[in-house]
């Protein structure tokens, strides 16, 4: 597998392994800052990034929407044109209406006005596509499938990267409010009545976007992405 060329911030872990346990696990031995764990894989994008938050853990949990403004970035540049990249509350990554994979996200245990000693990021996508002919899962797709035949993980990685970074320092600079913006641009059920299951509980109506603290506006109701952590381990 041909390695991805980073920004010097990013040092690059390959890894046979599950990219988002090993993370998770030198987290708790010892915190390096912006650390990247990719998997060995050439027929899924199997990714994760450490990071040392410094702030809050309500702010740093903001950075996951930043972290998805990136990978949204990241397809658009790389797949054919209008192709159009959208997410479904709180993981899914979605092209042409088609789930291509997830996000993910871990955090410290810590108060919500505390400082976390760490925050994982993660990607999981596929590539290929899985057994069967193109057409046969419309609800699911690999980025080959939808006309992306010479993407490879080095090059989406790379990609990745470079936006991450940029949202990053977009975030720091101007807060979390352009985040939103281009967030809720790529909701993929904005303005449709839906049946969210999570936690044992039921939201139903109609997908507002998220609001200004990062919780999925349905109906009359917000969702905080706090409750959603477990579908993001």
């Amino acid at each position: 597998m041909p390695l991805p060329v980073l920004p010097s911030v990013y040092s690059l872990v390959v890894t046979g392994s599950d990219p988002f346990a090993r993370a998770k696990a030198q987290a708790c031995e010892r915190v390096e800052d912006g650390l990247l764990v990719l998997a060995d894989r050439a027929d899924r994008l199997l990714l994760a990034l450490l990071l040392e938050p410094d702030r809050p853990r309500s702010s740093s949990l903001l950075v996951f929407y930043a972290h998805a403004n990136a990978v949204g970035d990241a397809l658009a540049a790389l797949l054919p044109p209008l192709l159009p990249v959208t997410f479904g509350w709180p993981a899914s990554v979605l092209v042409d209406g088609a789930n291509v994979g997830r996000l993910r996200l871990a955090i410290a245990d810590c108060g919500g006005s505390e400082v976390p000693p760490w925050l994982v990021l993660g990607i999981e996508l596929e590539l290929a596509g899985g057994p069967g002919e193109p057409g046969e899962r419309p609800e699911q797709a690999g980025l080959a499938e939808l006309g992306a035949l010479d993407l490879d993980p080095a090059r989406l990685t790379e990609a990745w990267s470079r936006h991450f970074l940029t949202w990053l320092e977009r975030f720091e600079r101007e807060g979390f409010e352009p985040v939103r913006l281009v967030w809720n641009a790529r909701c993929h059920d904005r303005g449709r009545r839906i049946e969210l299951h999570l936690g044992g509980q039921i939201y139903t109506g109609a997908v507002v976007g998220l609001d200004g603290e990062g919780a999925l506006r349905i109906g009359a109701g917000r969702v905080p992405l706090e409750a959603a952590l477990a579908e993001l381990a």
